[in-house]
């Protein structure tokens, strides 16, 4: 029995708009629950290439993946309902560099993740 075998570019597309719609970060296995046919593998390396294109990031304190520009340097997320917000904070992040420069420490990249309660959950 022949398998037959999806083109790449279909998979980045369906796991494209499942970040692009989603309002809370998302994991593989969850995107790959979502798509019929789509393994867990298939998506790590669709994320995988999305990440180094710089279109998406991976959220480590969830293990998880959001959409993103070249320009956010942080995301806010809220721990009890889970939506998150992007920032570009571009000033902090130059603070950061600068104390990274005084201690002749080479940055690589700068992220930043924050984890709290949101507005409407704090009530």
């Amino acid at each position: 029995m022949e398998v037959k075998r999806r083109k790449a570019f279909v998979v980045d597309e369906q796991v494209w708009k499942v970040l692009v719609n989603s309002t809370q970060p998302v994991g593989a296995y969850q995107i790959a629950n979502m798509l019929p046919k789509v393994s867990a593998t298939q998506v790590y390396r669709v994320l995988e290439r999305l990440v180094s294109s710089g279109k998406a990031r991976r959220i480590a304190a969830g293990n998880a993946f959001v959409v993103a520009s070249s320009k956010t340097d942080a995301i806010v997320i809220c721990r009890k309902c889970g939506e998150f917000e992007l920032l570009e904070c571009p000033e902090a992040i130059e603070g950061l560099e600068r104390h990274c420069d005084g201690r002749s420490f080479q940055a690589k990249q700068i992220f930043l993740e924050m984890i709290g309660t949101c507005r409407d959950c704090r009530g």
